[in-house]
């Protein structure tokens, strides 16, 4: 069978163990900030149009540093580290990254001394009493992606049919808003265009199998808040266009509607919560609340988690994932949930996940949760030399869909397995070419964003299936 693909060459240096490394010019874009400025929107804009390597390997060139780690301006190692994840399911760590939040000795002995319950089985439990739940993610972890499909498959036979997610696209007319959730309903799969969180292989699964389910989605990030002069506006507007939304466009359409809500951290407060950092004090579920009279079930599972965003001054996951040895958890103290640190007090559960286990170079819930078959990459796919992002798309989904699965892979090293359901895929693949072993070597401050070397007929694809490369 003659296996072809599309190609990506990006003239950048190779790829070494967990991070890019490049070669430092003479004058360094990091050390500057208007520099550094822009080369992290060349990277979301990347990013925004499928370029992963561009936006990752790329911008560690376009900054002129070795290594994710010399990134210090935290947004901009973020922006790095959320498409790391998108290849690699799992974030990396930023160890010169301040502590966000304290913990204190009173959490850290509750944390140790804390009983377990099974987390989807209290989860719905608990859901019973209400018709709106509120999952909370951080942003750069797949494997929350992950337990919101969990979540939203145990919710669906109590009649949740809703599933509303900050990460789609914003619109501030509810009719725009609704074509677009409709054409999204109807071709069953996210695009470039639907939202930027939405490019890791896994969200877009998410949503993708959740619809499969029967599940709604709806849009409901603010898009006005950007207008304000202040943070403070800004945060204000954006809490209550959010509750606002969810109002319209989730809970009015039909008055016995059920609804999963999937956004960030801070939003899913529904109590005042203690973070010194910021000042808003009336989050999206506290101001959702107060407009609908119904009290939502909300967990958070970013606490705990095992990488996050913003750490806090104590490693929680060591002492917690203890606890989880099979499956995610929720702590207890005694017969009532227990929550720790910032969110005490504004959510209900909190959920921990299990030690990060692997099959086939790869997170085993990408298997048990996700319903993936460990597939085997053919031979032919891999480069002759450097580091390749390999890609597997449904065949039946349009060019500008997300991949189902990628993977980084080289042929000297022990090749991780795609993670492929039961459906036809091709394959594309995406280029980390080295300066020294490259033909077409390229100064790091005039990458090209997209080169192509061919395409032709895919492998498990459809019949006369011929596709070239984008511009």
């Amino acid at each position: 069978m003659k296996i072809c693909v599309r190609a990506i060459l990006v003239g950048i240096v190779a790829f070494a163990t967990s991070c890019a490394t490049a070669a430092a010019p003479t004058s360094r874009c990091i050390d500057n900030d208007e520099c550094m400025d822009a080369a992290r929107a060349k990277s979301v804009d990347a990013a925004r149009h499928g370029r992963y390597v561009a936006a990752s390997f790329g911008l560690l060139a376009e900054l002129g540093v070795g290594t994710a780690e010399q990134i210090r301006d935290p947004d901009v190692f973020d922006q790095w580290n959320q498409v790391w994840s998108a290849m690699n399911n799992v974030p990396a760590a930023n160890a010169s990254k301040d502590p966000y939040s304290h913990i204190t000795a009173d959490d850290i002995a509750a944390l140790k001394a804390a009983g377990t319950r099974p987390a989807i089985a209290e989860i719905v439990a608990r859901a019973r009493q209400t018709r709106v739940v509120i999952l909370d993610e951080d942003h750069l972890s797949p494997r929350d992606r992950a337990f919101g499909l969990e979540v939203a498959r145990a919710l669906r036979p109590l009649g949740y049919s809703v599933l509303a997610a900050e990460a789609l696209t914003r619109d501030k007319d509810d009719n725009i808003s609704l074509g677009k959730m409709q054409q999204l309903s109807k071709d069953g799969y996210v695009r470039q265009s639907s939202g930027y969180y939405l490019n890791d292989p896994v969200f877009a699964d998410f949503l993708r199998q959740a619809m499969r389910m029967g599940y709604r989605v709806v849009s409901y990030e603010s898009a006005g808040f950007t207008d304000e002069k202040t943070e403070e506006a800004r945060s204000d507007r954006r809490e209550q266009e959010q509750a606002e939304n969810l109002v319209r466009r989730a809970l009015a359409p039909d008055a016995s509607a059920k609804v999963l809500i999937y956004g960030g951290r801070h939003h899913a407060a529904k109590a005042p919560i203690n973070d010194p950092k910021v000042k808003e004090r009336l989050w999206m579920a506290e101001r959702l609340k107060r407009l609908t009279g119904i009290d939502p079930l909300v967990i958070d599972q970013v606490e705990l988690g095992q990488t996050p965003a913003d750490r806090q001054d104590a490693d929680l996951y060591t002492i917690a994932s203890s606890k989880a040895k099979g499956e995610s958890v929720v702590l207890m103290r005694g017969a009532q949930p227990l929550v720790v640190g910032l969110l005490a007090g504004g959510v209900d559960l909190q959920v921990v996940h299990p030690p990060l286990k692997r099959i086939a170079g790869r997170p085993t819930w990408l298997e048990s949760i996700m319903g993936r078959t460990p597939s085997a990459i053919p031979p032919t796919l891999l480069p002759e030399k450097g580091t390749r992002l390999l890609q597997a798309f449904l065949a039946d989904e349009a060019t500008d869909a997300i991949p189902i699965d990628q993977v980084l892979v080289t042929r000297d090293n022990a090749t991780p397995k795609l993670m492929l359901p039961k459906r036809r895929v091709r394959y594309e693949y995406q280029d980390v070419m080295s300066a020294a072993t490259s033909s077409r070597s390229v100064q790091a401050s005039s990458l090209p964003e997209r080169s192509s070397v061919g395409a032709s007929r895919c492998l498990r694809c459809p019949k006369n299936s011929r596709r070239s490369v984008r511009p």
